[in-house]
């Protein structure tokens, strides 16, 4: 099943975005101030304690939790006040490399087989690098964490010259998404993973489109998903 992103369901989720957007923003400044605060004084708890000690283990444990938390809000920030992308020209593969180059500790921690099968020949793409970063990060760690042990995830790249785009796949071999659920797994706080925030695919499909591009997905329950990225070349775009 294919879920191409219709026009009426665009401006359905640009309102959502919208309301989730003046919800962050009134929100955030108000959680961070007493998170700064609570980690402050912690910091300075934490030395009054032997550092080989449990206790050091606790505080370790409670900074990651301040952290996501912080993240999760800095996730509510960027669907409030999306920054506008920095664009240059880039080998859309060396941006890959490196967003896997990343994903790599994941994929060992779920024993998870990364596979990369690109194009070595694309247009250059003018964008925004650490945007698009994301977008292929986000996409590669929910496919190792949908995948689990023993599984594969194939990010592939290619020059589609009929429609001028640079297309990515991004590709696993898991349990697949059932159709019920595939029309809602871009809306804001939608998540089927325990600690999941529900904004990733969010922010993902934004960022996309920010760049004049969409997000297709396809998804077979038994068989795995895939999600494919098309961005359009600009004319000034040349071989690289």
């Amino acid at each position: 099943m294919v879920y191409p992103f219709p026009e009426e369901d665009k401006e359905y989720l640009t309102e959502k975005l919208a309301i989730v957007g003046e919800l962050a923003a009134g929100m955030a400044h108000e959680i961070r101030n007493p998170l700064t605060s609570i980690r402050g004084f912690l910091q300075l708890l934490q030395n009054k304690f032997d550092p080989q000690g449990v206790e050091r283990e606790y505080f370790t444990i409670i900074f990651e939790e301040l952290d996501r938390i912080n993240n999760i809000i800095k996730e509510f920030l960027s669907l409030a006040k999306p920054a506008q992308p920095q664009l240059q020209f880039i080998a859309f593969n060396q941006l890959v490399a490196e967003a896997l180059l990343l994903a790599e500790q994941e994929a060992i921690m779920y024993d998870v087989k990364l596979i990369q099968n690109l194009s070595p020949e694309l247009p250059l793409l003018c964008l925004d690098p650490g945007q698009m970063k994301q977008v292929i990060l986000n996409l590669t760690s929910n496919a190792i964490q949908a995948t689990g042990p023993g599984g594969i995830v194939i990010i592939s790249s290619h020059f589609d010259a009929a429609n001028r785009q640079v297309v990515t796949t991004v590709e696993d071999n898991g349990p697949g998404i059932p159709p019920e659920k595939l029309n809602l797994i871009f809306e804001p706080f939608y998540t089927t993973k325990e600690n999941g925030t529900g904004l990733g695919l969010t922010l993902s499909r934004r960022i996309v489109a920010s760049h004049g591009g969409k997000i297709l997905v396809t998804s077979k329950v038994g068989e795995g998903s895939r999600f494919t990225i098309c961005l359009p070349v600009t004319l000034n775009g040349t071989s690289g």
